[in-house]
């Protein structure tokens, strides 16, 4: 294993090779976009096809705030704005991720702790279009045609999509209320044979907070043996966070960044949640290697949206770290109500037709439905008396039918809640007669 072994048990990943694809491994950056890394600076800049500012017809702008505040975008930052940008993201607004990096999580592998002997794997963090972005990115550098995806058995839908046309297949890990169940890991890991299976998986990917679909969290106990197995078999993991910081209690589960000594943790965070699910920004961090490349992709195909990343910048500026980790408990607070009206509401239609937990973050409730095999031909029946729900089946990525519906409580108001629970307890019962 190309990693050294400290006096403190920790094992550094030394060089990120043995983990990226071949297609990974052809990628270079580009000469252009590297050309691009000398605009603004004192040298005279013949060399990219930037247009010339002066036709653009915005030049600056107000932004009010909700709180009745507003946030100026001066004409010499729009202009900045409105021209292509680095594919890591705008620096000031690096340097700021970084430092709530450092105050949310605290990473091992933050060069300021001075305790890595590699400097591949220090933790940096760079601009994404979200989550989703960062996840299909991370996997596209990875896997191979072939290989195996280790997800947990209830799971974000939108990664079945990044894998299919890869040829790659799920293996899924059993999870309860509590997140993804350490011990079934462990038995899958064990057990696995490359003869039958194909190569030994080299990624986890799991939604430890708020799971999507599921709501569940996943408790620092099995957090820390989750990652005490990745160290084992040398995984990689894909810690998808979007909920972090739409936790319903307080103080905030540790994330696997925190707990990450090694530099095999790939945290994907977004403001879509808490800012602007428009404006598409969200940030990477994880080991300096791996995200280079992944900026070499970038490089290729994905400057950023830097009129979209001025104007959260600017936001993020105005609020500081303390206003936004503030702001964060509001958003808890707000779907913690939501999410208690739902289950209220739930209460009064479905008991007796369905079961769910109450969820402890995120924006869904996690429903399975009584006496139903596949919850497909329920959610048909529901829309045409009005409502939408997500049929189970495309977040079970082993199961062909599943009795599950997830339903979103973050936008729905009481009365729509409960006119769509009251025509599915409708059709729950009438389908319970035939």
């Amino acid at each position: 294993m190309d990693a050294d072994k400290l006096p403190n048990g920790s094992l550094h990943i030394n060089d990120y090779e043995k983990y990226f694809n071949k297609t990974a491994r052809r990628l270079t950056s580009s000469m252009l976009g590297g050309a691009v890394n000398y605009f603004g600076s004192d040298l005279l800049y013949l060399a990219g096809g930037l247009p010339n500012s002066d036709m653009f017809l915005i030049t600056a702008a107000k932004i009010k705030l909700r709180d009745g505040r507003t946030v100026n975008i001066a004409d010499d930052e729009m202009e900045v704005a409105l021209q292509y940008n680095k594919s890591a993201g705008k620096p000031e607004m690096l340097k700021w991720l970084t430092e709530l990096m450092r105050r949310l999580h605290d990473p091992p592998t933050l060069p300021s702790h001075g305790v890595s002997p590699s400097a591949n794997s220090d933790m940096i963090t760079i601009s994404t279009y979200g989550c989703t972005e960062a996840i299909s990115k991370i996997i596209g550098l990875v896997l191979e045609e072939g290989d195996s995806l280790l997800v947990e058995e209830s799971t974000y839908s939108t990664v079945m999509n990044v894998i299919e046309p890869l040829g790659c297949k799920p293996v899924t890990v059993k999870n309860d209320a509590d997140g993804l169940i350490p011990s079934d890991l462990s038995n899958i890991l064990i057990s696995w044979n490359e003869a039958v299976s194909g190569p030994r998986p080299k990624l986890l990917y799991c939604v430890p907070v708020g799971g999507n679909p599921t709501g569940a969290n996943l408790t620092l106990k099995r957090k820390k043996e989750v990652y005490a197995l990745a160290r084992k078999y040398d995984l990689l993991i894909i810690e998808d966070d979007p909920y972090y910081m739409l936790q319903f209690t307080r103080p905030l589960i540790p994330s696997l960044l925190s707990l990450d000594v090694d530099g095999r943790v790939l945290r994907c965070d977004s403001f879509s949640k808490m800012l602007a699910a428009g404006a598409r920004i969200g940030y990477l961090s994880g080991p300096k290697q791996f995200l280079e490349k992944f900026i070499e992709w970038k490089d290729v195909n994905a400057f950023p949206n830097s009129l979209a990343e001025t104007i959260v910048w600017k936001v993020l500026q105005n609020m500081g770290h303390d206003g936004f980790i503030e702001h964060g408990c509001r958003v808890a607070n707000f779907y913690h109500k939501r999410s208690q009206h739902a289950s209220r509401i739930a209460e009064a239609y479905l008991k007796g037709l369905a079961e769910w937990s109450d969820p402890v973050a995120g924006m869904f409730l996690w429903m399975k439905l009584l006496g139903v095999e596949d919850s497909r031909p329920i959610c048909q029946k529901l829309i045409q008396k009005g409502a939408v729900v997500v049929q189970g089946h495309i977040f079970c990525p082993a199961s062909v039918n599943s009795p599950y519906i997830r339903v979103s409580y973050s936008y729905a108001s009481e009365e729509d809640l409960a006119k769509a629970f009251s025509w599915l307890a409708d059709i729950l019962k009438e389908q319970s007669k035939q």
